[in-house]
């Protein structure tokens, strides 16, 4: 078994070097990483089967800190392959009394809950950082949740995965606490109007551009998403939110 904990924008350079040393790898790839390549704008499931078509895959996800599971806090995953052999052994291997892991089956939901969820997290950090209140947090993870919902089944997914840990439970995780580092990022961003210095891995932002990308490709409206981006790269922020505050009225989905 090969765990691919690394950034996402390094799994391709990672899988490149293996792939030099060795053309014929037998091992199966569990995916750790949550994020959209740069540019390629693939999943990075994708970006294995490019040099690795014929390995099985997986996903490994869902709602946790990781200073939590060192701690053996109580956490629960979701663990995503079409592969039931690979199910079992991975629950031989990593489940505790502590680390409970569920299963699924639907691989592009998984990812794009996990991609999603970091940028909806900077829009909450932005907002808390703006002292905008809970009400708006609470908005913006409900509308972030259906931003997901409608890329993610355009893309294949299957709806009841964004009811799961990999989808609302990652989410709300993200969302509610600056222990998050992209939440924590949007905070800081507020607070200083500018980009804060920081040597974190901030996956939100690697993904952002690419997401947004996808939603135009597949003509899905991505407000928040798009607003994200458009923070990040320097926009006028009280303009940015005052235009997604006046979108018009529609029906909630």
């Amino acid at each position: 078994l090969i765990f691919l904990a690394n950034p996402s924008q390094t799994v391709r350079e990672n899988l490149d070097k293996l792939k030099s040393e060795s053309k014929e790898i037998n091992s199966k790839f569990i995916i750790c990483c949550k994020g959209v390549e740069k540019d390629s704008n693939k999943l990075i499931s994708q970006v294995v089967e490019e040099f690795f078509p014929k390995n099985h895959l997986a996903v490994l996800s869902g709602p946790n800190f990781s200073s939590e599971v060192i701690s053996g806090l109580p956490t629960a995953s979701v663990f995503s392959s079409n592969n039931k052999k690979l199910f079992e052994l991975i629950s031989n291997i990593i489940s505790q009394d502590k680390f409970r892991i569920y299963f699924n089956t639907d691989l592009i939901g998984t990812q794009i809950g996990g991609a999603m969820k970091n940028i909806i997290a900077i829009a909450c950090g932005y907002i808390t950082g703006c002292g905008l209140g809970e009400n708006a947090k609470a908005a913006i993870i409900t509308r972030g949740l259906s931003e997901i919902i409608d890329l993610g089944i355009k893309m294949g997914a299957k709806r009841n995965t964004f009811y799961g840990l990999s989808g609302i439970g990652d989410l709300t995780l993200s969302c509610s606490s600056l222990k998050s580092r992209n939440a924590r990022f949007g905070y800081n961003l507020a607070k200083s109007k500018d980009h804060p210095h920081t040597n974190m891995l901030l996956e939100g932002i690697e993904s952002c551009e690419s997401i947004c990308d996808l939603g135009e490709k597949l003509n899905v409206d991505l407000p928040i998403s798009k607003s994200v981006k458009s923070i990040i790269n320097g926009g006028n922020a009280n303009k940015i939110i005052c235009e997604l505050l006046s979108r018009p009225l529609q029906f909630e989905k």
